[in-house]
């Protein structure tokens, strides 16, 4: 096959239920959609009807994974999520490590699963050899031990994704995993996995990949490590991220291949003592393991720990594959308040004791094991909630939506601070999303609260603020001119404009979310409006503006003559996409969409400084009105936030638009 840029051309297409193997071209596809979350929602679209019963689960790479393009070795999965609800709406996730670039070695793309096995089967992979094999011996093994099987068993080199006991039960909050904590946690695919009798993927590849222009790629590609490693907020020269006071071999660890920098939220530790376990513990910490210890007496998240039985629990839910985010933004608070009410005090007959590492291991074994009310957990906080009848008023108030808990909304998530005006556009994700959106959406939130006088707790009483370079931060007055740059207004990142200019913030980043999926690049360097390397704080290098970067790399690793308002406008066309994949196989409608008001209608979590130190609630009639604004913007209706048939056609999605006249037809007999 010819090779083209950037991709290696090929998608190996495997049924589980007859193990009929085959391979199409990826090139049909990688203009309109470009890769990752892109092509993902496309191929969904072709496979799937509103009234099939398949079940795809598919692994998508992106053009810029395997190369020396920095942050690019990301891997998208998808399919219809099992934590989904009231649906199990199509939805996405993501994880690092190295298993993308090793697919692509062995000359694939992406990788489409459907139907089951009869029996557990696992699939290997080694360049063009691939076959189903059986997996019955490494069936009930946990994440890690059947990673060391399988290498031991094909190579020491083969990158192996695999779900632990948790997938194999089936649990809604189960996750895909490699190495030692690289998941794609949101979305509970294990499940996916584990429904089709699938324990893992390993490959081995030895293939190369072909760019357009190598020495201009690796010259963009080593400006903008080099402006992120110094600039970004999550480098160590930043003040963002949590430090861990325990060495143990404490070194720097990337969580994605390529990443380029040492991030201060991601360690590998060695030798750790785990008290429950009693094993020698290693392995990678990032993300929200940390909070296993606690986040001390004081916090929200006060249980305490420490670090050993932290990460010794930590590993524990890494090797069953159960989804970190769900355990300590919802689980073990809700338990905790069970408790604390005179709701429950035991559960299956433990003593809720949420400073107890035993009583977290003892927990997560009853989830992976599905084993008595563990069967219950297994589905997930919210389910279980309402299954239960066990403070389900408390439970609204930590979920978002659509089985997700919350996550930089002011509300639910009581680690990410976010204040008034700016969770508006975070609602907005919320509101139009079918999972957790800020995942691959924190750049509004980063530059509204990271990079604002409110991170640098300098006087923000007056509508100027007081920024400082000094500190790192930007003023008031500053960020509305990044704002007016950005999002085309002074009002998205202004403190007191409130609900004005949030719909084309929300918009803006909901199009570069689905980029940054597509290609897949890392969420927390991409889109890199800022730096603490340059005088002004606006992140550049080597003449490309920090706004701009993945087009740079995308145009340099491809070759692909596409100018930046086409390259984004391909954000704009997955977003719709996906909106019809909603639309077609669950109806989803503005009244869906409105379920997120309640939530938000509470008053946020944080005393907001911006206004007297009160806690401010949504307004519901405004959130309306704002909400449609970002229809407007979006071209969908008013009424229905359906997109109308002029925005479909315009973003080439011809012959959907008649799809989704048909489904509405269909809703309008049924009602």
């Amino acid at each position: 096959m010819k090779p083209i840029y950037g991709w290696v051309g090929r998608i190996l297409w495997v049924d589980m239920s007859s193990g009929v193997i085959q391979e199409t071209e990826t090139l049909p596809y990688v203009k309109d959609f470009i890769g990752g979350r892109g092509i993902a929602a496309k191929l969904m679209w072709d496979i799937t009807t509103a009234d099939s019963d398949a079940r795809p689960l598919i692994f998508f790479t992106g053009p810029l994974g395997g190369t020396v393009a920095p942050f690019g070795g990301r891997t998208v999965v998808a399919g219809y999520a099992p934590q989904g609800y009231p649906h199990e709406w199509y939805g996405r996730s993501t994880f690092g490590g190295h298993w993308a670039a090793e697919l692509k070695y062995a000359g694939y793309d992406g990788i489409v699963i459907l139907g089951k096995s009869a029996s557990p089967v696992y699939l290997s992979i080694h360049d063009s050899n691939v076959e189903l094999r059986d997996a019955s011996d490494i069936w009930g093994h946990g994440i890690y031990e059947t990673q060391e099987l399988l290498q031991q068993r094909l190579d020491p080199q083969a990158r192996i994704v695999a779900i632990g006991q948790a997938g194999e039960n089936r649990s809604r909050i189960s996750v895909i995993q490699t190495e030692t904590e690289s998941a794609a946690g949101q979305g509970g695919f294990g499940a996916l996995m584990g429904e089709k009798n699938l324990k893992a993927i390993a490959v081995r590849g030895t293939g190369p990949i072909y760019v357009a222009d190598p020495s201009l790629l690796l010259r963009y590609s080593k400006a903008i490590r080099d402006e992120l490693r110094l600039g970004s907020m999550f480098s160590e020269r930043g003040n963002v991220g949590l430090q861990q006071t325990e060495e143990y071999s404490k070194r720097g660890y990337a969580c994605t291949q390529q990443c380029g920098i040492v991030c201060v939220a991601s360690h590998h530790y060695s030798n750790v003592p785990g008290p429950v376990t009693g094993k020698l513990r290693s392995g990678h910490i990032h993300c929200t393991a940390p909070g296993f210890e606690g986040r001390g007496k004081d916090s929200f998240y006060n249980w305490e720990l420490g670090f050993e039985a932290g990460f010794d629990v930590a590993s524990i839910a890494n090797d069953y594959g159960i989804n970190h985010w769900e355990l300590h933004f919802s689980i073990i608070p809700w338990l905790r308040n069970c408790q604390q009410n005179g709701i429950q005090s035991t559960f299956d007959g433990l003593k809720i004791d949420i400073n107890d590492p035993q009583f977290w291991a003892d927990l997560l074994k009853k989830i992976a094991y599905r084993e008595g009310l563990g069967n219950v957990l297994a589905e997930g906080g919210y389910r279980a909630a309402k299954e239960l009848g066990w403070a389900e008023e408390y439970i609204e108030e930590l979920y978002a939506g659509w089985g997700y808990a919350g996550h930089w909304d002011g509300h639910g998530d009581r680690i990410n601070r976010i204040v008034y005006p700016f969770w508006l556009v975070s609602a907005l994700q919320w509101a139009v999303d079918t999972r957790d959106p800020i995942s691959s959406s924190h750049g509004y939130s980063h530059a509204s609260m990271l990079w604002s006088p409110l991170q640098s707790k300098v006087d923000v009483g007056t509508p100027d603020g007081a920024g400082s370079h000094g500190n790192g931060h930007l003023s008031w007055d500053q960020l509305k001119d990044i704002s007016e740059r950005v999002y085309g207004n002074r009002w998205a990142l202004d403190p007191y404009a409130e609900y004005k200019g949030k719909a084309h913030a929300a918009l803006w980043h909901a199009n570069r979310s689905a980029i940054k999926d597509s290609l897949p690049v890392c969420d927390w360097m991409f889109p890199s409006l800022f730096s603490l390397n340059q005088s002004d704080l606006w992140a550049r290098a080597d003449g490309m503006e920090g706004i701009d970067f993945e087009w740079y790399l995308f145009t340099a690793a491809t070759g692909i003559d596409v100018s930046k308002n086409e390259f984004y406008g391909i954000g704009e066309r997955i977003c719709n996409l996906e909106r019809a994949l909603q639309i077609r196989d669950f109806a989803r409608s503005r009244a869906d969409d409105e379920k997120i008001i309640p939530y938000i209608t509470r008053k946020e979590w944080w005393p907001n400084p911006l206004f007297d130190n009160q806690h401010i609630a949504a307004d519901s009639h405004e959130f309306q009105e704002l909400l449609s604004a970002f229809y407007r913007l979006r071209g969908w209706s008013e009424e229905t936030g359906r997109p109308d048939s002029a925005t479909l056609n315009r973003l080439g999605l011809t012959g959907i638009g008649e799809v989704l006249k048909q489904a509405s037809m269909r809703e309008s007999s049924h009602a």
